[in-house]
């Protein structure tokens, strides 16, 4: 979802993303038992829901609701990002990758999903290919992950405007404040309005 938000606040702020997928394997894999395996509550897991359902409205998007759980996302389809950002087509991707997994609730491990989202954004048959099978690219999203919690980073989505770190979709108003104060742009923010 936060890609969504992410795009939006760039194109407010006329500044870019530099993309970095990550698997969420790589980075639990890296900090072993640092992470804390926290049983949330019924009453938490059912707010959680209404949250993320929330979210997906505000953003636009339809999430239709999973039962293998986030962590079942696929190498194969993080993978074929790195062909997408090398096409300059990675937002337009990212975009139907997660419609896929969250809206059509494809399984984007299947080689045919991932070729018919690559062929929609007329990705060269060949180097997508090339691409989602890469054990280079399982090497780029595992250095992606070693670089995230080397800079502080624990999860997804992690953003970084310069060295300061946000992590999370209801970071994005920092983000974009932060590209602000970094750009030397005056942007209004909420409070700072005289009406």
């Amino acid at each position: 979802m936060s890609f969504k938000r992410l795009i939006q606040t760039t194109t407010r702020t006329a500044s870019a993303i530099n993309w970095k997928p990550v698997l969420l394997a790589d980075i639990e894999q890296e900090l072993g038992s640092n992470i804390d395996p926290k049983i949330p509550h019924p009453s938490e897991i059912k707010y959680e829901k209404k949250d993320l359902q929330d979210w997906a409205n505000y953003c636009g998007l339809k999430i239709t609701p999973r039962n293998d759980g986030p962590k079942n996302i696929s190498k194969k389809a993080l993978c074929g990002a790195f062909c997408a950002i090398e096409a300059n087509k990675i937002a337009d991707y990212s975009g139907l990758v997660f419609d896929a997994y969250f809206g059509g609730l494809k399984d984007i491990s299947n080689n045919e999903v991932l070729t018919e989202i690559a062929t929609k954004l007329e990705l060269d048959p060949t180097d997508y290919e090339s691409a989602i099978n890469s054990t280079v690219n399982l090497k780029r999203l595992k250095n992606n992950a070693t670089e995230l919690i080397e800079r502080g980073g624990f999860g997804s989505p992690t953003m970084f405007v310069e060295d300061d770190m946000y992590y999370g979709n209801d970071r994005i108003p920092l983000v974009e404040f932060s590209i602000g104060r970094a750009s030397g742009k005056i942007l209004v923010l909420p409070g700072q309005h005289d009406t």
